[in-house]
């Protein structure tokens, strides 16, 4: 399946050089995204508040809970906002007030696709109407779009950041794609050039390390030592990046990075 993708693309990148760049870039940004299962559904109606209104997309957002302390909860690549469940079970015991909300094409939110600029809109553009919000939590690529919002958008009311197994460079996908499907550099070539269309600036840019220097505000990182998703090196670098940040790595814990110990660690950093 995904060699014969590959030798259309191939294919494509001769005959058709306009449609690759097109199907290519959609395929970059597609999530390939789980549906939300009843269970969870269930769980998310308790907080399910307005939907956002953004470029065309409908982002579902919610909110549990009246605390005194507000917190945004972003989540990673093809999940959505139930995954964060205990972590708003527990935040909520703690006086919080925690939002969260579904990434374009994610969740209950409309759209087929997504990548970190759009995101960071996302999470801008909600902070905008939720400007008491102080806090985020952030997973995988959640982190990402986080820690390029902090650095695009500097007028943000956020004093304190969690960043949770979060990839460093968008020039990796690239990679990821290239040995996944077999694509040629032409063909490779050709989608870059779409997303630097798309986007205003090539992958290169697109760097967690870069982005970290020239935020200030507290962070706590966290990786686990055998995420098969995204190398914990990244956020080491990260951690050497960020002036004001402190790094945790766990083991056992891969990807998820769900325990109740690291729930209470990363709440006891938000409150203190």
């Amino acid at each position: 399946m995904q060699k014969s993708m590959g030798f259309y693309f191939n294919l494509l990148s001769f005959v058709y050089p306009k449609k690759l760049k097109k199907d290519g870039f959609l395929l970059f940004c597609n999530p390939f995204a789980r549906k939300v299962k009843p269970h969870q559904l269930e769980f998310l109606q308790k907080g399910m508040s307005e939907v956002l209104d953004l470029e065309g997309y409908k982002i579902q957002t919610y909110k549990w809970g009246s605390g005194s302390k507000k917190i945004l909860l972003v989540h990673g690549w093809s999940s959505h906002s139930f995954r964060w469940k205990n972590y708003i079970e527990h935040l909520l015991k703690n006086d919080f007030t925690v939002y969260a909300l579904d990434a374009p094409a994610h969740g209950l939110s409309s759209g087929k696709s997504i990548h970190v600029v759009l995101y960071a809109k996302v999470i801008h553009a909600f902070l905008k109407l939720n400007s008491e919000i102080s806090s985020i939590i952030s997973h995988s690529i959640g982190g990402f779009a986080t820690t390029y919002f902090l650095d695009q958008y500097k007028e943000h009311t956020i004093e304190k950041v969690v960043i949770m197994g979060a990839p460093g460079e968008a020039s990796d996908f690239f990679d990821f794609y290239k040995e996944t499907l077999g694509l040629t550099m032409k063909s490779l070539n050709l989608i870059i050039d779409e997303f630097q269309t798309q986007l205003g600036k090539a992958p290169s840019y697109f760097s967690s390390a870069r982005f970290a220097e020239s935020i200030s505000i507290p962070a706590l990182i966290v990786h686990d030592k055998n995420d098969l998703a995204t190398n914990y090196n990244y956020s080491i670098r990260l951690n050497k990046h960020w002036t004001n940040s402190q790094l945790i790595l766990t083991e056992g814990l891969g990807h998820d990075l769900k325990s109740k110990d690291l729930i209470k660690n990363v709440t006891d950093f938000i409150k203190n």
